[in-house]
Parts: C-alpha cells; sequence; structure tokens
C-alpha cells in the first residue's frame, strides 16, 4: 500500500528539531504534472485604466499574444486576480471579472497570462492526502495560481503558489488523514486552470494519496 509522509524540521545553532509524523497511506497514488512555458516580456505592461476592483485597461507590448475572449490570470505586485474576461484592441486588453485581489492602483505594473488547462481528475472527498507544488529552479521568486475545478467550471479550490525551497513553498499539504480540514470536498475535480509569472518555464505537481477509486 502507498504511503506519504509530511515532516517538519528546524535547526537552530546547537538544536535540531525533527517531527515524526505518522505515515499516510492510501490505495491509490495519483500524480499529475503539467509543464507551464515561459512567459514572454510583452506580457508585462501598466494598468492604465483602473475603472474599479475588477475592471481595467493593461496596456502591454507588441507580441504579447493575449486574444479577446481568453480567460486570464492578471499578476501585480499585491497578489493574483483570476479567471478574467479579456478583449484585445492592439496592445490594450480590457479586462473584466475574476476572483481574487483587488486590481492594484493605476498605472501600477501588471502581468496577464492565459489561463492552461490542467487535466487532473479526482474526487477530493476520497483524498487522504493532497500536495500541490511548484519547481522553477531558474527563478525562485516566481508565483504561480492553481484554480480547481469541477466538470462545469466551477471553483472546487484555489491555492497560490511558490517555488518548493522559497518560504511557503511547501504550505499547500492538506493532510486529511491527519485531521486538516479539506478544502477540495463537493463535487468531484475535473480539471485545474494554471498560470505562473516567469519569463522561465517551470513544472506545477498535484499529488493525491486516494483511500479507493
Amino acid at each position: 500500500m502507498p504511503s506519504a509522509q509530511e515532516q517538519h524540521s528546524f535547526e537552530f545553532p546547537g538544536y535540531v528539531f525533527n517531527d515524526q509524523s505518522a505515515a499516510v497511506s492510501f490505495e491509490s497514488a495519483l500524480a499529475y504534472t503539467k509543464v507551464v512555458p515561459a512567459l514572454v516580456a510583452a506580457q508585462t505592461g501598466t494598468l492604465t485604466t483602473r475603472t474599479d476592483d475588477d475592471t481595467g485597461v493593461a496596456t502591454l507590448s507588441t507580441g504579447h499574444g493575449i486574444e479577446s475572449a481568453d480567460v486570464v490570470d492578471v499578476y501585480f505586485a499585491e497578489g493574483v486576480r483570476y479567471g478574467m474576461d479579456a478583449t484585445v484592441a492592439t496592445n490594450a486588453v480590457t479586462l473584466d471579472g475574476g476572483t481574487g485581489t483587488a486590481f492594484p492602483t493605476q498605472d501600477d505594473a501588471v502581468t496577464v497570462v492565459l489561463q492552461l488547462d490542467w487535466e487532473i481528475d479526482f474526487d477530493g472527498d476520497d483524498a487522504q492526502i493532497i500536495g500541490v507544488f511548484y519547481r522553477n529552479p531558474s527563478d525562485t521568486g516566481a508565483l504561480a495560481h492553481v484554480d480547481f475545478q469541477d466538470i462545469g467550471n466551477a471553483s472546487i479550490n484555489e491555492v497560490d503558489l511558490v517555488h518548493e525551497t522559497a518560504n511557503g513553498g511547501c504550505d499547500q499539504i492538506t493532510n486529511i488523514s491527519a485531521g486538516d480540514t479539506n478544502p477540495y470536498t463537493g463535487n468531484a475535480i475535473a480539471l485545474a486552470k494554471v498560470t505562473h509569472d516567469s519569463l522561465e518555464a517551470a513544472t506545477a505537481y498535484c499529488l493525491v494519496g486516494i483511500v479507493a477509486l
């Protein structure tokens, strides 16, 4: 029977502490990976119009690749707003809707990123442990976002990610077996939408221990 174990340690001059959390056993190990391509510099521009918290116009550069009717995530210093509708007129990208952090101040820098489909299929109600990670060794300060959705594209759970060795890189481990609240319950997850803000290619991981299929 496969198993997983979440471990924590603390090192201090003259002291080392390690927890002894029990291994989590499950019947099926599901591993999903997704290569997230490098962005182009033209996808970063300025929020030249801020209508309200979820509406505005980003002015990008030639070659940004965003098209009208694209669903995009928008990254900025304060966070990310995900699932926004884009309407494009050359380099002016009108953005509307979405969920997440409110738009920043007008004229702040923004990065507009097309959501990528990630084929993921599991029922969170059957999960014993779930780990979601982002690996980008060429850009360890990059940010990523994953929106887990049901078959009707309703969001079940969304997570912000940083590189695995950055502060918070292992924050998206949900150990249901050990008593963690499970945010993946409800309708089964049928897909995910993933983005990042990096000019370097990276990989996202979703690792799930399932009680039974």
